[in-house]
C-alpha cells in the first residue's frame, strides 16, 4: 500500500516525464537539501557540492524519459548525484598531478632524479586507478581519496560492507599488480 508521500512522489515523476516544469522545480526542492547534503560528505567544500547537487538534478530531467515511477527514482537520483561526485574527484586528482608536474619542471634547477621518478609513479598510479572495473574504482576513491569508511561506501554505493571489503581488496590487488614494475 502507498502512502500519501508515495503517491504525491508518483505523482510528481509522472508529471515530470511529461515535460512539467513546475513538477520538476517542486521536486528539486524537496529533495535538493538531501541530495546537497550527500554531495557535501563526498566533497567537503560546499561551493562543489552545490555546482554537482545542480548537475545531478539537470542529469535527472535529462533523462526524466527514462525515470519508472514504480521504481526507486530517488535512488536514481542520489545515484547520478554520486557518480558525478566521483567524475569530480577523479577529475581532481588530474588536476592535482598536472600541478605538481608543472611545479617539478618550474623548479629543474632543484630537480633530482627522486623528484622525476615521483611524478612519474604518480602518473602510472594515476592510470592504473582509471584502469580499475567501475566499481571497485569508485570504492577505492571513496575510501582512500574521499575518507568515507567502509560503511558508509556500503550506504553510499547501496550495496553490503563485505562486498565493498570485497572490492577494496580486488583494486589493491589489481593495483599491486599494474605497479609491481615500479615497486620492485
Amino acid at each position: 500500500m502507498l502512502t500519501e508521500n508515495d503517491e504525491i512522489l508518483i505523482g510528481l515523476l509522472e508529471s515530470i516525464k511529461k515535460d512539467d516544469v513546475n513538477a520538476f522545480r517542486d521536486f528539486f526542492y524537496l529533495y535538493q537539501p538531501g541530495v546537497f547534503n550527500f554531495l557535501f560528505r563526498y566533497t567537503s567544500d560546499s561551493d562543489n557540492a552545490k555546482d554537482l547537487t545542480q548537475e545531478a538534478f539537470i542529469g535527472f530531467w535529462q533523462n526524466r524519459q527514462k525515470i519508472d515511477s514504480s521504481r526507486n527514482a530517488i535512488a536514481y537520483l542520489y545515484k547520478i548525484a554520486r557518480n558525478f561526485a566521483i567524475n569530480q574527484s577523479v577529475k581532481n586528482l588530474r588536476t592535482r598531478r598536472l600541478e605538481d608536474e608543472d611545479s617539478l619542471i618550474g623548479n629543474s634547477k632543484e630537480s633530482t632524479y627522486a623528484e622525476y621518478d615521483r611524478v612519474f609513479l604518480m602518473d602510472a598510479f594515476q592510470k592504473a586507478v582509471e584502469k580499475l572495473p567501475e566499481r571497485c574504482r569508485a570504492t577505492f576513491v571513496l575510501s582512500r581519496y574521499s575518507g568515507f569508511d567502509y560503511a558508509e561506501i556500503a550506504e553510499i554505493m547501496g550495496v553490503s560492507l563485505q562486498t565493498v571489503k570485497n572490492q577494496m581488496n580486488k583494486a589493491i590487488s589489481t593495483l599491486k599488480k599494474f605497479l609491481a614494475e615500479y615497486i620492485n
